[in-house]
């Protein structure tokens, strides 16, 4: 298989010639069903007459990303919603994509209304995606909200305005590689949450013992686990008439799919070597003095004083081989961001794209030395 190229063809077609069980992560946003043509001389993913077409190729699609993808595997999906169309374009209220919008317009002059909506409905297309990979054997795994501060403005007076994507974190087995403390978000302060609060006692902590209320001291010093709503901005590029793939989106799917070292026979992660130690100890016993012994026993277990440091990384495998770098895959690649966020992470891709254009575009991108990530 070659690495870090982007292959002009068909999804499908291209993907039916790569091997079983290399991919290491696949991060995607394929195209919408009815919103926009991408110059594929009508043979595109989304120009189907029917959604439920567009869905039947969909899961055909995936189910070879499944087969490459190596049992440990993830796939982070990218989807946004639209509006049902019909009559004199009535309701075509099309929500444009960040990644989906396209300098050709729109395909159709008409939007068809799929079976069983009506006008105006909301399509739920990410979530029918969703069921419909999870009805084929994908493991449906979270819901992650892409909140956009910066959306598209639309022109409507009778609903909001939508300014969110899904993400879906999808796998092909129960147990996968899941990299939490890559992702690990800054630790919020909680000044309604005590040790104490945990021996089922409630009192005011400041007034009554002069304590200090935040439970940053004995949370994971690496930060709280990573939260399904991200807030990340839109990231327009110039080379093109369309948003693209924010970098910000693109980045924390791969460092939480990919391991940074892995098996070069194998490709079996490394898994991290965390040290952790005891420190400030005397802080810790006045809080225990303050709390007449309520940090000791099984209580204390949860809420040590604590640094945890990444010293290293070990072999998961019996071959012993660290040389391997993890795999990217993008099988509807558009302008290439997935590709440069994985070369800026140090690790390799595999791109799709149907529209050479995009390929120049990208290939193009890929040539900058800096990614302002």
């Amino acid at each position: 298989m070659t690495l870090n190229v982007i292959h002009c063809g068909d999804a499908l077609t291209v993907l039916q010639g790569l091997p079983d069980n290399v991919i290491q992560c696949c991060v995607t946003s394929p195209p919408y069903w009815g919103l926009r043509d991408y110059g594929n001389n009508d043979t595109g993913i989304g120009l189907e007459p029917t959604f439920d077409e567009y869905l039947a190729r969909i899961v055909a699609v995936f189910r070879e990303v499944r087969r490459v993808l190596r049992d440990d595997g993830t796939l982070w999906l990218n989807m946004g919603d639209s509006y049902a169309g019909g009559g004199n374009n009535a309701g075509n209220t099309k929500e444009i994509s960040a990644k989906q919008g396209s300098n050709r317009g729109n395909r159709y002059e008409k939007k068809l209304v799929p079976h069983g909506l009506k006008p105006k409905d909301l399509i739920g297309q990410p979530w029918r995606v969703a069921f419909a990979l999870q009805a084929d054997g994908w493991y449906l795994r979270s819901d992650i909200i892409w909140h956009k501060p910066n959306p598209m403005p639309e022109s409507v007076t009778d609903r909001p305005t939508k300014s969110h994507e899904y993400i879906f974190l999808m796998t092909k087995s129960a147990r996968y590689y899941y990299n939490a403390d890559a992702v690990r978000e800054a630790p919020a302060q909680d000044y309604g949450r005590r040790p104490d609060d945990y021996n089922g006692r409630d009192f005011n902590w400041t007034k009554e013992k002069g304590g200090i209320r935040t439970t940053d001291k004995w949370s994971n010093p690496l930060g709280r686990n990573r939260r399904t709503v991200w807030t990340i901005p839109t990231a327009p590029f110039p080379q093109a008439h369309f948003a693209t793939f924010p970098p910000k989106l693109v980045e924390p799917c791969i460092m939480a799919g990919t391991p940074p070292k892995c098996c070069g026979v194998c490709g079996a992660p490394w898994e991290a070597v965390v040290e952790r130690k005891a420190t400030n100890h005397k802080a810790r016993q006045d809080r225990q003095d303050a709390t007449g012994g309520a940090m000791t026993g099984g209580v204390g277990k949860n809420f040590p004083d604590v640094d945890r440091a990444i010293t290293g990384y070990r072999p998961t495998c019996d071959h012993g081989d660290g040389s391997g770098r993890s795999i990217v895959l993008d099988p509807f690649m558009g302008s290439g961001t997935v590709a440069l966020v994985a070369k800026e992470l140090n690790r390799d891709y595999v791109g799709i794209e149907m529209n050479p254009e995009y390929i120049v575009m990208a290939e193009k991108r890929l040539t900058q030395e800096v990614l302002a990530l």
